[in-house]
């Protein structure tokens, strides 16, 4: 497995070549180039999971399509979780939700978006979800017979594999032992990597070059196939004729290192695919003055919002060697948990927790020594999008009583396990004492305290459903095939279109959404 100091493994040669063509285009350095003149069938806005796939499978069916990165290039990669947090995260990582807590949500601002930081985890969409949107928002057509070949296509492109208990990192060599010896599941995750050598950078870069992003996956071939990348520009709004046919995009050319403003250009096309992400792509279509009267833009928010625990041992387990998110429970499934693996480097890692003075001075140099097991929660609560006294947007979201209870059981549940094990320590992400749990006294203890969603440190990683879609405009921003209701040829296809919570990792299922609207498209030119 590699270590955190390990040199980084240079770009491969044939991708450099790709990114070398004369259809990728860094706007900040190179922006009167023909390519930004032509006129294209398709203008697809944002490069991660949704926008990458949509471009690439259109590239491939011989259409002429344009995509337009905000962000730049992510490499080369970095050895730095820090460094790379500075480079590939939006807002350095804090972009998030207002509200009790306020709760990060972190989001990849690079070519690849989101799926270059993220933990590779792949799962489908369950079952009963796609029951759900059939009898609440008429989507028929999203079955999962329907859904089973864009699936297996884009598991075939990104190579989904399990983990390998061999390259996993020791925390859940730990995890896994304390919950199989109860009798209870810990599985491998399923991920999209080839030949991973357990590097520990899955959400800064990965290194090795075995996580198959979308810069190392679909957009690649989509540039073979004439795709042209324009990445360093913002779409800054969609221009419109008759109210409701998108013509061009206005884009913001921005500073690599200063995101300021350099100049504005104009990319022209037939039809406007909006992939900025659940965040961002309200934004862009309310600036656009796009679906404008409809009440469900920016509302419905959902994000899974997750926590962890760390359990500190005995021995040195060094987390942070190895696949810091290989495997998971689903223990606590029915009542609307998950529990996934959850690691992190030493330069980020220590920091990422809710105490101060002489326990956090203990974390820090105890860090080799803690074990940390996450998990997640279905949303019981939908956020929306909102703007400050000064314009600017918020979204708020806030936790409820029952977050609250299934936080606390997952708190419990793992400690519980843990304990047996009889660790050091257990530090719960909770901001209210007792928080360090030490022998089942201060268990009981933890548990009789009354706790209120203020009182929990959480994060999330999953926003969804900003610009949902179904049969109707009373229910959603887009038809069942992703077009904005109103518009002739403008649509949403990113985590924003999903309508509800899925209780797991939705990268999977963005991807094959994205398969099957290109080939509505395609079928029906």
């Amino acid at each position: 497995m590699y270590d955190v100091n390990d040199e980084v493994l240079p770009m491969n040669e044939h991708l450099l070549d790709i990114y070398n063509s004369p259809n990728v285009i860094d706007l900040a350095t190179k922006d009167t180039t023909p390519l930004i003149n032509t006129t294209y069938d398709f203008i697809v806005i944002g490069s991660g999971a949704g926008g990458a796939v949509a471009s690439k499978e259109l590239a491939e069916k011989g259409a002429k399509v344009a995509i337009i990165e905000e962000g730049a290039l992510p490499f080369p990669w970095e050895n730095s979780a820090f460094r790379s947090l500075l480079k590939l995260y939006r807002d350095n990582g804090f972009t998030g939700t207002v509200g009790k807590p306020m709760i990060p949500i972190p989001l990849g601002r690079c070519v690849g978006g989101t799926t270059v930081i993220n933990s590779g985890t792949c799962f489908r969409v369950p079952d009963k979800v796609l029951d759900l949107w059939n009898m609440e928002f008429g989507l028929n057509e999203i079955k999962y017979d329907n859904l089973q070949e864009c699936f297996l296509k884009v598991e075939q492109e990104i190579h989904v594999e399990e983990a390998n208990w061999e390259v996993m990192n020791k925390s859940s060599g730990f995890i896994h032992k304390i919950f199989t010896q109860k009798g209870l599941p810990c599985l491998p995750l399923r991920r999209n990597t080839l030949n991973c050598q357990g590097c520990g950078m899955c959400c800064y870069g990965c290194t090795s070059g075995a996580k198959k992003s979308m810069e190392l996956s679909y957009i690649p071939k989509g540039i073979q196939s004439g795709l042209a990348l324009f990445y360093n520009g913002r779409a800054k709004r969609i221009l419109l004729s008759n109210g409701k046919v998108g013509k061009s995009v206005v884009v913001e050319i921005v500073h690599p290192s200063t995101h300021k403003v350099i100049k504005e250009i104009e990319i022209k096309g037939g039809s406007i695919i909006v992939a900025c992400g659940t965040m961002l792509t309200p934004l862009l279509l309310k600036r656009s003055r796009i679906a404008k009267e409809n009440s469900n833009l920016g509302r419905h928010l959902t994000i899974h919002p997750a926590s962890k625990v760390a359990i500190e041992l005995e021995e040195d387990i060094s987390s942070w060697v190895g696949i810091p998110q290989a495997c998971y429970s689903t223990a606590l499934e029915e009542e609307g948990i998950i529990f996934e693996g959850v690691a992190m480097p030493p330069d980020l890692g220590p920091s990422a927790v809710p105490f101060s003075g002489s326990e956090l001075l203990h974390y820090w140099k105890n860090y080799k020594n803690i074990a940390t097991f996450g998990f997640m929660i279905k949303d019981s609560n939908e956020g929306a999008l909102r703007f400050s006294f000064k314009n600017q947007p918020l979204y708020i979201y806030q936790l409820t009583d029952t977050d609250v209870k299934r936080l606390k059981k997952a708190i419990t549940f793992l400690i519980e396990l843990a304990l047996d094990e009889k660790p050091v320590q257990i530090f719960t992400m909770v901001t209210k004492q007792p928080n360090i749990i030490k022998n089942k006294d201060d268990l009981y203890k933890f548990i009789k305290e009354e706790h209120t969603p203020a009182d929990f440190e959480c994060m999330a990683f999953h926003p969804l459903g900003t610009c949902r879609i179904a049969d109707t405009p009373e229910k959603g921003v887009c038809d069942p095939y992703h077009k904005v209701f109103g518009t002739d040829n403008i649509y949403v296809c990113d985590g924003s279109s999903i309508p509800t919570s899925l209780g797991v990792n939705p990268q999977l299922t963005i991807m094959a959404l994205a398969t099957r609207l290109v080939r509505h498209l395609t079928s029906a030119k």
